[in-house]
């Protein structure tokens, strides 16, 4: 190997998402299209690994109708990347990794509305009411809707989206109700908020508290955000708190919001991205996913998905403190954006 083939080899290997790919390939070949489930990636980052690791001599791939299939290129290269230390992961299916991950969030969520654990782990000794006011809710919101805070979150989605009168909201990740119902004041006696959890133990914590607060323009849906229960073009208004990091195929999540959405609909998020990469082990402890850490993009990474769902943004807070207040120091910031069709004309 010449000394600049050897340089392009190793230059390639110093990426984590590039030795997850590998590590991937090293037990069987893949489709192009899996890798965006696989590392967490959009599939313009995707592509941009794939092509450095072909031009490093690393991959090949061969075309399959619509599919692009990869693999090492020969077992030598196959050899030489073993003795590099690269390890064959056994665990990269897609369809069965998202599943495990979406069982692990489950479980953690599920004690969570049962009371049996406090919190997703994020945010320490902080009580729900002081977690709650830090993100941005009112010592009002908390007091009115106490049963429904769990002191999760990342943000206010409710303070940012433009509610009105009569609006039909969505709420991702609904837990138990408690951005469901300030929504629910909002857009009063003529509007209609539906709440979605893929949580049963939340959906009935949240049916049991829409009864104790009574209100009659709120209903709760067991579903994944993935592939949402709502009709097409029946959405005013979208809101999401610190959820879809969570979802393990985000931009699903954003073409299903893209679905349900009327024209002139918008949806407001607030959520945790990553400052800085983590390690594969990172991204797959079940702890850190469950507190909103293991499962998060990098910024660019998470717009790239709303756009390519068809979106423009509209970025309006950024909180690059959160971190080292309530996340241990870990390399992330909570950011608040607006997102609307990027054919609607909006602004």
């Amino acid at each position: 190997m010449m000394i600049h083939e050897k340089a392009k080899f190793f230059k390639a290997l110093g990426d984590q998402t590039r030795l997850a790919i590998i590590g991937c390939l090293l037990k069987h070949d893949y489709c192009a299209c899996d890798f965006a489930a696989i590392t967490g990636k959009d599939q313009t980052t995707v592509s941009r690994h794939l092509k450095i690791l072909c031009e490093a001599g690393i991959l090949k791939y061969e075309k399959e109708g619509r599919y692009v299939i990869y693999s090492i290129m020969d077992d030598n290269m196959k050899d030489k990347l073993e003795n590099c230390g690269i390890e064959k992961f056994d665990s990269c299916c897609p369809d069965n990794a998202a599943d495990a991950k979406k069982e692990v969030v489950k479980e953690k969520y599920g004690k969570i509305a049962l009371d049996v654990v406090q919190g997703c782990g994020c945010c320490g000794d902080l009580t729900k009411e002081e977690i709650s006011t830090s993100i941005g809710y009112s010592s009002e919101d908390t007091q009115s809707f106490s049963a429904a805070n769990m002191g999760l979150g990342c943000g206010n989605p409710t303070a940012i989206g433009e509610i009105k009168e009569g609006d039909i909201v969505l709420d991702l990740g609904s837990g138990g109700g408690f951005d469901s119902f300030i929504a629910a004041r909002k857009v009063g006696k003529n509007g209609k908020v539906i709440g979605v959890d893929m949580t049963e133990d939340m959906i009935a914590k949240a049916r049991k508290n829409a009864e104790k607060y009574e209100f009659d323009n709120v209903e709760f849906r067991q579903g994944d955000i993935e592939s949402l229960p709502v009709e097409t073009g029946s959405i005013d208004i979208i809101i999401s708190n610190c959820v879809i990091n969570l979802a393990p195929d985000k931009s699903k999540v954003f073409r299903e919001a893209y679905r349900v959405l009327k024209n002139d609909g918008r949806m407001y998020v607030s959520d945790m991205v990553l400052l800085n990469d983590l390690t594969l082990e990172q991204r797959n402890d079940k702890d850190l996913i469950c507190a909103c850490i293991g499962g998060a993009l990098l910024k660019d990474d998470y717009l790239g998905m709303i756009k390519d769902a068809g979106f423009q943004i509209r970025i309006m807070d950024q909180d690059k403190e959160i971190g080292e207040n309530q996340y241990s120091g870990y390399p992330v910031m909570s950011l608040k954006l607006k997102a609307f069709k990027a054919d609607a004309g909006l602004d």
